[in-house]
């Protein structure tokens, strides 16, 4: 995993072409107050910094680029003029005293495209802005302390210079957005994330992270909490990783349907659950989780079939930007393999199950699960897939879901011994004990000559 952050590594060689969604990019843990208007310019909150976004909009725009602004900052005022082009009094809706003090050597602004532009020509001017004390809010809904005068420093003379910047503590800064290649590594996915949950309302796409203390902690000593993690998300793709490994994501894929990118929300939380498969009923366990939440779309509100379409082969390959990926994909749709043409639903099935049975095989038992749900996907009544997931469920004490799948395969094939073996398994594992042996009995029934219903049996009955 080191050695797959270390290379910074980029597969796709040519730059994202335009075509490409806009991509919302987040470097930091969401604050409350999240969002905000003020002076028509837009803001959002995180623990280490508060982010200015202003559309330009109109064909006064034409053909700016990050150069042509001069951006200067101090600890409790912000300057924002364009060089080149006529702003109009735009411009001085970014300037002015802060409300609280930010440190300057750490802001920094781009000129990127808007994601809230469906053509993804129109661009937005960022502007973040570093707190100086970070996990502090800043609460109410202004950035900017309002005064009845905007206050401007001027000449005396025509040949005087107006402020010497550095006496006066203002920073002018460089164009372009803090590069990811500079965020230090801390721990690999690996090592840090244990399990991924994901769940969906009518307007909100949420996946859990689960992660591991004691790797947690150890990450803590070299970087600050809010530092940890980074997503990228467009309209139907995203992107979450650790920073400092961005080659290596935690998730990458296309979406299930359409989001709204700048609504996209990183909090680091702790939750309280069972503990799975636990001898003693009841034993609770709190753990620390990264939880992320995406808004629905007003087109794609609803129940989503999949909230992410991942494949674990390119999770499992260097990656680059989220543009990159998408211009892979959009490519392999435009051009699919053409000795797949004749595939029938069986055939894709296939595949995917192969790929399943090869992952239990090793012990990979996450990975042999989605890809027995996309062999599923092909084949929804296949009483054999369904078999296999619940067998995968079971060895990753998901017993819930290895009932449910076990069930499915009894209403399709209401006489395989197998899918009673599977249920009386993760019954077991719910403890429901008696309803575990009725299912042996049951499947016993079926199979009279195998020995290995009497021991199940017996298990049971030990482990009540």
């Amino acid at each position: 995993e080191e050695k797959l952050a270390s290379l910074g590594a980029k597969p796709w060689k040519p730059k994202p072409s335009q075509e490409t969604l806009p991509v919302f990019r987040v470097r930091d843990l969401a604050l409350q107050p999240y969002r905000g208007t003020q002076r028509d310019v837009s803001w959002l909150q995180f623990t280490g910094s508060v982010q200015l976004r202003l559309p330009l909009q109109g064909e006064r725009w034409e053909g700016v680029s990050e150069h042509d602004f001069e951006v200067r900052v101090r600890e409790n005022e912000l300057s924002v003029r364009c060089l080149t082009h006529d702003s109009g009094d735009e411009l001085d809706n970014l300037s002015g005293t802060l409300k609280k003090e930010v440190d300057p050597k750490a802001c920094w602004f781009a000129l990127e495209r808007d994601v809230e532009d469906p053509s993804g020509k129109q661009r937005v001017l960022v502007i973040d802005l570093a707190k100086k004390a970070a996990g502090k809010a800043w609460t109410g809904d202004k950035i900017f302390t309002e005064t009845l005068f905007k206050r401007k420093s001027f000449a005396w003379q025509a040949n005087q210079t107006l402020i010497n910047q550095e006496n006066d503590g203002w920073l002018t800064l460089k164009p372009g957005r803090r590069s990811d290649v500079q965020d230090p590594f801390t721990v690999s996915r690996g090592w840090l994330c244990a399990e991924l949950e994901q769940g969906q309302t009518h307007d909100l796409v949420q996946f859990r992270i689960v992660l591991d203390q004691k790797k947690l902690n150890e990450a803590l000593e070299k970087v600050p909490f809010y530092s940890v993690f980074g997503a990228d998300c467009s309209q139907r793709f995203f992107k979450l990783f650790i920073r400092g490994d961005e080659s290596s994501p935690i998730l990458l894929g296309e979406l299930g349907g359409r989001v709204v990118p700048s609504l996209t929300l990183l909090e680091l939380t702790t939750f309280t659950r069972e503990v799975p498969g636990h001898r003693i009923a009841g034993t609770m366990e709190t753990l620390p989780c990264l939880d992320v939440t995406l808004a629905k779309s007003q087109e794609s509100l609803g129940q989503w079939e999949e909230l992410l379409h991942a494949d674990e082969d390119v999770l499992n390959q260097p990656q680059g930007s989220l543009e990159e990926f998408e211009e892979q994909v959009m490519r392999a749709k435009r051009d699919p393999s053409p000795d797949r043409e004749d595939w029938t639903p069986d055939d894709w099935a296939d595949e995917q199950k192969e790929k399943a049975d090869a992952a239990f095989k090793d012990g990979c038992y996450r990975d042999a699960i989605v890809y027995y749900t996309r062999a599923l996907r092909h084949t929804p009544l296949n009483e054999k897939l369904l078999s296999n997931r619940s067998a995968a469920y079971i060895k990753i004490c998901r017993y819930q879901l290895a009932l449910e799948d076990a069930d499915k395969a009894l209403q399709i094939q209401p006489r395989w011994s197998k899918a009673y073996f599977r249920k009386g398994q993760a019954l077991r594992g719910l403890r429901r004990f008696e309803d575990a042996i009725t299912a042996f009995r049951d499947g016993q029934a079926l199979d009279r000559s195998n020995p290995e219903w009497e021991r199940e049996v017996q298990r049971t009955k030990d482990a009540e």
